[in-house]
């Protein structure tokens, strides 16, 4: 009956909010977070917080740079067992992005994990690039980035709970337009695992089968 339960408030979550209200919080970029404080990465992006994109909280994470070029936010470093356990489990992760009214030629972003031995020889792991923000000038929308298949072939990004660890937004992007390119971020989520969901629907299906035969 628990599993029954906790399953059918699990679908009426989906229902209500999709993958957004279904998805944990990660980061939310409000002062005092774990994280903090966040530094541009390469030294040519200034970071700072915002009121501008804010979709969660009362700030955002604003990102700036006076020409187009790669880099972004990076968190300090820190031991976090709850948070690296969401990344371990999730297949994909989504933030909101506010993006800059200006054209692009291209433009889109991924993360970059930083931990002691993530993989054979290195001390970085990096996610595949999320889908193009470049047709979205001007809006803030969400994107969701896989952390399966890495841009170095690892299965999957794992952190090591026990370790400390860091994080870096990493902006791909170019332009004809003049800087400065300024981007803010926010509500940086961990979307559940496809299988406990479908879990969930086979659970509440075998009870039901079982209510109709004793009615």
């Amino acid at each position: 009956m628990k599993s029954y339960l906790f399953c059918a408030a699990a679908a009426a979550a989906l229902t209500v909010g999709a993958s957004q209200a279904s998805a944990q919080l990660l980061f939310g970029y409000e002062n005092g977070e774990t994280g903090m404080p966040y530094v541009g990465n390469p030294g040519l992006y200034t970071v700072t917080t915002s009121n501008v994109g804010v979709t969660q909280g009362v700030q955002s994470l604003q990102a700036s740079t006076p020409v187009p070029a790669f880099g972004g936010p990076q968190s300090a470093q820190f031991t976090d067992a709850v948070r690296a356990a969401l990344i371990n489990g999730s297949p994909a992760v989504q933030i909101d992005m506010t993006v800059p009214n200006i054209p692009f030629g291209f433009g889109n972003i991924d993360l970059s994990f930083f931990q002691t031995g993530i993989r054979p020889g290195f001390d970085a792991d990096e996610t595949g690039f999320s889908g193009t923000f470049a047709a979205s000038s001007g809006q803030t929308i969400t994107l969701t980035i896989p952390l399966t298949n890495t841009q170095f072939g690892s299965p999957h990004i794992t952190l090591n709970p026990a370790l400390p660890w860091a994080y870096q937004i990493d902006l791909s992007f170019n332009s004809a337009a003049n800087g400065p390119f300024v981007f803010q971020f926010d509500n940086l989520r961990a979307i559940p695992e496809p299988g406990a969901i479908a879990g969930c629907a086979t659970v509440g299906g075998l009870m039901l089968r079982r209510r109709r035969k004793s009615n």
